[in-house]
């Protein structure tokens, strides 16, 4: 059985734990170095083992990383900056070499900082610390003796950049941190999982009004922001609903008035008619694409799998069978993830605006990194930048006329844009080099397995 956190526990009691856990994960690591670990010992060379490496020997007693290195010169040593000698020490080195005192040198650096853990052998006028008298040197020490050969010398050699304490000690933290590495890990990965989901439900939110609401999972600051997140969807959807339903029951309800109007100007004189019929004629046409676009915003998306390359090559037959001027271009088999009926309207808007005002239209499809780029490109005269991303306003026409046989009534591409958005796309338009306007529609690819 594997202990979890609590569900919903706060993010600082989270954090809190976590920082409990490292702690005693830490202190359980260190007692394990401190008992398993060979404890350091102290770096030194008593007056003995001196005697013993001038003698021959090899001098290296215990672990020592500074065992006393050997050679021999033509000249005694001198003694160095900062070095200094007492006559008793070289007098007691010479009687456990055998030799007259003349004929030894001996020098050392003064350590008064410590006493090898006799603190009654301590007195201010020893340069070294004594134990059971005999001298121990913590520092540098230099040695020599007189043979037939010149003099041999040994010497402490200069100490390591990093020591074998330092060693285990730098071992210590490394075990330390990859113990707690996976601890952080894990903590970090729970933590971020509720706030990307949150993240992932809120953008599809923003992108499409319908979208299931955002689970209320995961700490209690995120369950807290998810509820009140839904809530405010949910606020959000019944103020657009309401204001859509009363923008429907208007233009529904203006048809009535219409169709008497046209009914009671039958008798009128034939220009007079005429001229009432076509605009008669255009708010019929007007409020049917109202209709339309609010039917589309409220009602509900089937999402499925959709070959965008199938669905626009027979787009492009099906125009082509109707002698309308579009061709395919380039088309790759890309997915995405929608609903079949819309993105066949998003893209019957833009081939319809492209064949009104730009003469013929040319379809490609192709990837962008993780985005399916559908171009639909006409050969008309092109526009403006100022007016290109007006057009996505309802109501709003590149003709300003008005006349219906230059094109719809400005809805076209704003329930183009509202479908890509919904789907987590975009919708631009761009004046070609050359010549002509393109619409460029970015939807995320599915990838095929």
């Amino acid at each position: 059985m594997t202990w979890r956190l609590p569900r919903g526990l706060p993010i600082f009691w989270q954090t809190l734990l976590l920082v409990l856990a490292s702690l005693a994960a830490s202190q359980i690591i260190t007692i394990i170095m401190f008992v398993v670990m060979e404890p350091p010992r102290p770096d030194f060379n008593r007056l003995g083992d001196v005697a013993e490496a001038l003698s021959g020997g090899s001098g290296e007693h215990g672990h020592r990383e500074r065992a006393l290195s050997v050679r021999y010169t033509a000249a005694a040593p001198v003694a160095a900056p900062g070095m200094t000698s007492d006559p008793a020490f070289t007098a007691r080195l010479a009687w456990r070499l055998k030799v007259p005192a003349d004929r030894v040198r001996l020098y050392f650096e003064p350590d008064q900082r410590a006493s090898f853990g006799d603190d009654r052998l301590r007195r201010r006028d020893r340069l070294v610390p004594m134990r059971r008298g005999e001298p121990i040197f913590f520092n540098t020490v230099v040695a020599a003796v007189e043979t037939a050969d010149g003099w041999r010398v040994v010497k402490t050699p200069p100490r390591p950049l990093i020591a074998a304490w330092q060693k285990r000690m730098m071992l210590w933290f490394a075990l330390s941190a990859l113990a707690l590495l996976p601890l952080a890990w894990w903590f970090a990965r729970r933590l971020a999982r509720p706030i990307r989901r949150f993240a992932d439900a809120a953008e599809r939110m923003g992108r499409d009004p319908l979208a299931p609401p955002v689970a209320e999972e995961g700490p209690a600051e995120l369950r807290q922001t998810a509820h009140a997140l839904n809530l405010m969807q949910e606020r959000l959807a019944a103020y657009v609903a309401e204001r859509t339903a009363m923008i429907g029951a208007i233009a529904h309800d203006l048809r009535t008035p219409l169709a008497r109007i046209a009914f009671r100007i039958e008798a009128a004189p034939d220009e007079v008619r005429d001229k009432v019929q076509a605009d008669i004629d255009q708010m019929r046409a007007m409020i049917a694409a109202t209709i339309g676009f609010v039917r589309g915003s409220t009602s509900s998306r089937e999402i499925h799998d959709v070959d965008l390359g199938t669905l626009l090559t027979g787009m492009a037959r099906e125009e082509a069978d109707m002698g309308r001027p579009v061709t395919a271009g380039t088309i790759e088999p890309l997915h995405v993830r929608g609903d079949p009926l819309a993105l066949g309207r998003l893209f019957q808007n833009l081939i319809d605006n492209g064949v009104a005002y730009g003469g013929g239209v040319a379809l490609s499809l192709e990837r962008e990194g993780r985005e399916a780029v559908v171009r639909v490109a006409d050969e008309g005269p092109g526009l403006s930048e100022d007016k290109l991303e007006r057009l996505f306003q309802p109501f709003e026409r590149g003709d300003p006329s008005r006349n219906r046989e230059t094109g719809g009534i400005g809805l076209g591409l704003t329930i183009a844009r509202s479908i890509a958005q919904e789907h987590g796309g975009t919708l631009t338009l761009h004046n070609r080099d050359g010549g002509g306007l393109a619409a460029v529609c970015r939807l995320p690819c599915v990838e095929q397995v």
